[in-house]
């Protein structure tokens, strides 16, 4: 089908190939899937200190990190631990949100994303917070926030089934239940 300006669609430009290839390790080992928007993906991974060095990432300046995103995940995430006990046994409106306080602390989604996810290996960070390891501070919560931002990528990918697919997948519930058995 051809445009009015004359050109096909087979001719309009793909995905940035630079932008592709940083976003092949979440897309391959974390979701299983290429995004559409690789922006939102970058924007989800990738640390204020890395787009603040002065040189070599100039093809990422452009990307902002949105963080609407960590709020999106925050209720995507709400609404999927809730509907996981909702639907499953008799549980009291009081149980299940406990459930949701829980599985949505910021302490237990830092536990699974550093230690079930790593996520930490798939974070674009700026050369001083990998020297010192931000994620493993004491009272960082920065993995959390970037899971969450990783959760509203995938459900505005692919919608809400999709967000319960990878947390099924990468074993949330039982991820942080491990924690609370030590």
């Amino acid at each position: 089908m051809a445009t009015s300006a004359g050109s096909s669609r087979e001719d309009a430009p793909g995905p940035d190939p630079y932008l592709s290839k940083i976003c092949y390790p979440v897309e391959r080992y974390l979701l299983g899937y290429p995004v559409r928007n690789k922006e939102r993906l970058i924007s989800a991974i990738i640390s204020n200190a890395l787009l603040n060095e002065p040189v070599g990432f100039e093809q990422l300046s452009a990307i902002h990190v949105d963080k609407s995103l960590e709020t999106i995940g925050d209720f995507i995430l709400d609404f999927v631990i809730i509907d996981n006990f909702a639907t499953k046994d008799r549980y009291t409106a009081q149980q299940i949100d406990d459930f949701r306080q829980w599985y949505g602390n910021n302490e237990n989604l830092q536990y699974f994303a550093k230690n079930c996810l790593h996520l930490q290996n798939y974070i674009l960070w700026g050369p001083d917070e990998r020297k010192q390891q931000k994620w493993d501070q004491p009272t960082t919560v920065i993995l959390a926030d970037r899971f969450e931002m990783l959760v509203a990528v995938i459900y505005l990918e692919k919608g809400i089934d999709a967000v319960k697919e990878f947390l099924l997948k990468h074993h949330f519930f039982e991820g942080i239940d491990r924690r609370k058995a030590s």
